[in-house]
């Protein structure tokens, strides 16, 4: 059968001497393996339709109970000028929402507003020109909610918050003042981590609830301090890992960490007194 649809390039892998294995979240099947036959030679017919990112038409042959499709041919349906490897923080977070769409989608689901999800975010980190990395947060937390863990905020447990902050109950997403009472049958004198809680501050609670219930567009116009900023993605993931477990992306988050060590370390010996 013979399949044509829109479709995001999440990963390839290198084949034999001239072809790529490549995963693909498309409208119509989801997520999807394909072999790109002879697509690493030089003038091959693929270009740069495979590169991870690329928002691609593709045509599949696909043979129901294969686990591995054949790649026939593919075109740009939406082209992300600045996520070319020039801009680094900006490639580093559109790899990033490739990679927890990867992971977090079973393969087979049809999933068409993941699809549309992950297209609007790669765009807006393509074309903002502040709060770029903002889009992958809130691309998670929406991406929770369309798989059906949508965090539980209250408006009043946010504002409740004093300078002291609060915990994230990772089971629900719900955000709890300091003095949350605990469950039956837990001493609230173990904390917050005795019933699946993590503490955090004031600032990144906010932003975890905001992200978890505003427009791109505005998540976008937030501004954080690193701090801030880190602590905010580490709930976020800390929220995704309860849910999906060990299969949760950690390569990017990894990648990106050392490279916010290596500018905090540039900032603090550019700021030392000589």
């Amino acid at each position: 059968m013979i399949v044509r649809t829109d479709a995001v390039v999440l990963r390839t892998l290198d084949y034999g001497e001239t072809s790529r294995i490549v995963t693909l979240l498309t409208r119509t099947h989801g997520v999807v393996g394909a072999l790109a036959k002879g697509a690493r030679r030089t003038k091959s017919r693929f270009g740069s339709t495979l590169q991870p990112m690329a928002c691609v038409e593709a045509v599949l042959y696909m043979k129901p109970n294969r686990g591995l499709q054949t790649f026939k041919e593919a075109a740009h349906h939406v082209r992300f000028p600045h996520l070319d490897g020039s801009d680094l923080d900006r490639l580093t977070a559109g790899l990033r929402a490739v990679e927890v769409a990867r992971l977090t989608l079973d393969e087979g689901d049809t999933h068409p507003l993941a699809l549309d999800l992950l297209i609007r975010t790669l765009a807006t980190i393509d074309s903002a020109a502040e709060g770029a990395g903002n889009a992958v947060p809130w691309f998670q937390l929406r991406l929770a909610s369309l798989l059906g863990f949508d965090p539980d905020i209250d408006r009043d447990d946010v504002l409740a918050l004093g300078d002291e902050g609060g915990a994230l109950l990772l089971e629900t997403g719900a955000v709890l003042p300091p003095d949350a009472e605990a469950p039956p049958g837990v001493d609230p004198r173990l904390g917050p981590s005795a019933f699946g809680g993590v503490r955090a501050s004031r600032a990144a609670l906010r932003a975890f609830a905001i992200l978890a219930r505003t427009d791109l567009e505005t998540a976008t116009r937030m501004r954080l301090d690193n701090a801030t900023r880190r602590e905010t993605e580490a709930l976020v993931d800390a929220y995704l890992r309860t849910h999906i477990g060990s299969a949760f992306p950690e390569r990017v988050r990894g990648v990106a960490d050392q490279m916010d060590a290596g500018r905090d370390a540039a900032d603090a010996w550019m700021e030392t007194p000589e």
